[in-house]
């Protein structure tokens, strides 16, 4: 069974690589994560980075990049070096969230696509307490990364997890059974898909209540915010 170590799972995949220069990248049609090599890269431009794609950067910028109105992003830390232009699909500026380091890249997203109140989980492997108060647990799995091995403790009826792409529903019922393995397995870009139940490249959650083991989880709706689609499960009843 493939693990969690590997960041980049279904998204496709651009280097910006070391031959300074300053370099135009236009966008692909699904979930990129541009990778930035370590050494000079240039003063390069993202054409359309979409809100499903991802900026994989050698070393830290940061917990969340405002690129203000120049559209610059500091690749090589607020010292100077390199900088990257991000120009979003709709030609506007685009401010980064931090998503955590893993296989020696620090991942990055569009900031406007974490909505207010959700408690994100990241490229790590993150263990959350809900037992005491509502939550909402984002993943971000359109990013087409994986999105580590995750615990929730203490999961209610009160508590959601929130995804941007669906999660397989094998029969179809609204209620996702979590198999042999007792954890949710999250689908990727395109997902979801008949192998996300061993492949998992959204990463996987390992959900309990409050004394006991979680082993489903009922789609509850869907909501479309500012162009995202998000698919909100939970307990239903």
């Amino acid at each position: 069974m493939p693990g969690n170590n590997t960041l980049i799972t279904t998204a496709a995949s651009s280097v910006l690589v070391s031959n300074g220069t300053n370099d135009v990248i236009t966008g692909y049609d699904i979930a990129t994560a541009y990778v930035v090599s370590n050494g000079d890269v240039g003063d390069d431009t993202i054409l359309t980075f979409r809100k499903n794609d991802s900026l994989i950067n050698y070393r830290s910028i940061g917990d969340s990049v405002d690129a203000g109105e120049n559209g610059l992003i500091a690749v090589e830390g607020t010292s100077g070096g390199d900088q990257l232009t991000l120009v979003g699909a709709d030609g506007g500026v685009v401010n980064l969230r931090y998503l955590g380091s893993k296989d020696g890249g620090h991942a990055y997203a569009d900031a406007s696509v974490r909505l207010e109140g959700f408690t994100e989980g990241k490229v790590t492997n993150d263990t959350f307490d809900a037992s005491k108060g509502s939550f909402t647990f984002f993943y971000d799995n359109a990013l087409g990364l994986n999105l580590g091995f995750d615990t929730i403790n203490g999961f209610g009826a009160d508590d959601r997890i929130v995804t941007t792409r669906q999660i397989l529903d094998n029969d179809d019922n609204a209620t996702i059974g979590f198999g042999s393995n007792q954890v949710l397995d999250l689908s990727g870009e395109g997902g979801p898909k008949s192998s996300d139940s061993f492949r998992h490249p959204g990463g996987q959650i390992d959900l309990n209540g409050v004394g006991h083991n979680m082993l489903s989880i009922d789609f509850l709706y869907k909501e479309t915010v500012n162009g995202v689609t998000y698919y909100h499960y939970g307990i239903d009843g």
